[in-house]
């Protein structure tokens, strides 16, 4: 809620300054976006949970035209979790993408306009769960599983020039319209050791709220 509420407020300064016009889009125009986070959760409580996740994305775009621009994309994400309550697990997952995509934009009056994205990405990750039990030796498992695929997507939301440099991205909505994974796992107890491969694919065009705010330097 705070974010929704923030993300308002920044729309509505936006269309309230909008009368001195600092800055738009060109044909030749380039751009360099970034964002990072990092968290950390623990939370003391019967079940002795930790949670900790790390998220890097990068985009360089070029405007092919002034209201079409060719972008390329980078991100990493990596999340750890354990859980102490019966016995000891350990989760964490490692995830990089790469993407390729086109941006369409309209500018709407001042500094302010709307933008659309189309995009493809192709991603790698690996997952791994352990369990440890001091007490039942039986229980101990190891689950290792390497993931990877293409998705298909889309996104749109505001974008609105701060100066002639730097512009301010508000994402709205996204939606994730295929995706084909392939995934191969592999799972060690005490007793046995198994493989199993996997391949899937979804074609789902739903539109998703995905409420955001980042900065875009552009040259």
């Amino acid at each position: 809620m705070k974010t929704l509420q923030f993300s308002l407020l920044v729309i509505s300064i936006c269309l309230l300054s909008n009368f001195y016009s600092v800055g738009q889009y060109s044909e030749g125009k380039k751009y360099l976006e970034g964002s990072f986070g990092i968290g950390k959760v623990s939370v003391k409580n019967p079940t002795q949970s930790d949670a900790l996740s790390s998220n890097l994305n990068l985009t360089y775009g070029k405007f092919v035209t002034k209201s079409k621009a060719r972008f390329w994309t980078f991100g990493f994400s990596h999340s750890e979790t354990e859980n102490g309550f019966e016995y000891n697990v350990k989760n964490s997952q490692n995830r990089f993408s790469i993407g390729l995509g086109n941006e369409y934009y309209k500018p709407i009056f001042g500094n302010l306009g709307i933008y659309g994205r189309l995009q493809g990405n192709i991603y790698a990750g690996n997952t791994s769960k352990t369990i440890k039990d001091d007490v039942s030796p039986s229980n101990i498992e190891d689950t290792d599983t390497f993931s990877s695929g293409i998705t298909f997507g889309g996104s749109g939301g505001i974008s609105y020039f701060v100066n002639k440099k730097l512009a301010l991205v508000v994402p709205i909505v996204s939606s994730n319209l295929f995706a084909l994974d392939f995934s191969q796992t592999k799972n060690e107890t005490m007793i046995s050791t198994s493989r199993t491969s996997m391949i899937s694919y979804s074609i789902s065009p739903t539109i998703n709220l995905n409420l955001g705010i980042g900065m875009r330097y552009v040259f």
